[in-house]
């Protein structure tokens, strides 16, 4: 198989999940959470990630997850990532009351980006054709707020 034609394959998988995804960026937008707090978030990947088989770490820096596609050569690794935390938005129309924590960041939409790509190679089945392996990783705490409870945390 050509590289064209496995990208098209895996591009057809992935719209032919595109409501999954969809609601897993939606289900992450309503359930926003500031960073090295991202528990619903990290729960949410590592669910897609145990569906779709894939081996994970999780509490990587905390809440971090990260899952690998082994192809059938590990000569070389790539990353997808989405970062998982939320900002302090507190009028935000979808914004967690008590926290004032809101995706308009759009992390939502990152992890849903990584895991449909997550889908579309495992569900394809594409990984006999990769010469190398894909990382995916939901990463936390990337935004620049809550400074007093970071440096608790150290």
């Amino acid at each position: 198989m050509d590289k064209q034609e496995l990208k098209r394959i895996i591009c057809d998988t992935i719209d032919s999940h595109r409501d999954k995804i969809i609601g897993i960026g939606k289900k992450v937008l309503m359930n926003p959470e500031l960073g090295f707090k991202e528990f619903k978030t990290a729960e949410t990947v590592k669910e897609i990630f145990s569906k779709l088989g894939l081996d994970y770490k999780d509490k990587l820096a905390l809440t971090g997850v990260k899952a690998y596609l082994r192809g059938k050569n590990s000569r070389t690794k790539v990353a997808v990532m989405g970062e998982m935390d939320a900002v302090l938005c507190p009028m935000h129309p979808y914004a967690d009351s008590g926290t004032g924590a809101a995706h308009s960041c759009g992390h939502n939409a990152q992890i849903a980006a990584m895991l449909g790509a997550a889908i579309g190679f495992v569900k394809s089945g594409s990984k006999e054709y990769l010469d190398g392996d894909v990382v995916f990783m939901a990463v936390p705490a990337e935004e620049f707020v809550e400074l007093e409870y970071r440096e608790r945390l150290k």
